[in-house]
């Protein structure tokens, strides 16, 4: 991607469970800049590396956390993931999640 737009704003490309792909950029630049400068090239790139890509759009903002001592047997249900956001905001004072972790 970087060699697509000639510029290193891109850190890391990963790859989510629903098939899509995120495009995480550089700390120094924001998402909005890049859409608006290099939009174009970003796109073919994609295309010619995922035939299957559709679009490009501008997501929400993300946080990316490691979260130590939470069982990993909880289920997958809204019980489960109210479970997981008590937890957070139980050990971390001050600390309110807009909505359940995903």
């Amino acid at each position: 991607m970087n060699a697509a737009i000639k510029k290193p704003l891109i850190a890391t490309i990963e790859f989510t469970t629903n098939y899509h792909v995120l495009f995480i950029n550089q700390e120094t630049t924001t998402t909005s800049a890049i859409l608006k400068h290099h939009r174009q090239a970003i796109e073919e790139a994609a295309r010619s590396t995922i035939t299957a890509a559709t679009g490009l759009r501008q997501d929400e903002i993300w946080h990316i956390v490691i979260i130590h001592s939470i069982p990993t047997t909880i289920p997958s249900t809204p019980e489960g993931f109210n479970t997981v956001k008590t937890e957070i905001e139980e050990f971390n004072p001050g600390l309110h999640l807009p909505h359940y972790p995903r």
